[in-house]
């Protein structure tokens, strides 16, 4: 049984989740901050789409950017805006952060496993 898919569809999930929470906290506020909000979805759907075909170097750049939005969610939290939406983007950027590490950790575990 191969444990590093259950790691990459938590990433796939919190990355599609962080999409979603991204556009919420942006529906909360002004129409001026859903471009922000495009902008800033932009690299999840460009990692969603190696995320999908399993690759590692793309999960290992993705958790790298699952850290920015890590702190954007923070700095949202920090500055007063303690919404649902908010509370969903930290942890899907923290789910999507810990699921890219496991899988890129665990996928070359089991293809070294196969090896030998």
């Amino acid at each position: 049984m191969r444990w590093s898919r259950y790691a990459l569809l938590l990433a796939v999930i919190s990355n599609i989740a962080l999409i979603v929470s991204l556009f919420w906290i942006a529906g909360v506020h002004t129409t001026e901050r859903l471009l922000l909000a495009g902008i800033f979805s932009l690299p999840l759907l460009a990692s969603l789409n190696g995320l999908a075909r399993a690759r590692i170097y793309t999960a290992a750049w993705a958790s790298m950017a699952a850290l920015f939005y890590m702190a954007y969610a923070m700095v949202e939290y920090i500055s007063g805006v303690a919404t649902l939406a908010v509370d969903l983007c930290l942890g899907a950027s923290i789910a999507m952060f810990v699921g890219t590490v496991v899988f890129a950790k665990w996928d070359a575990r089991e293809r070294e496993a196969t090896r030998s």
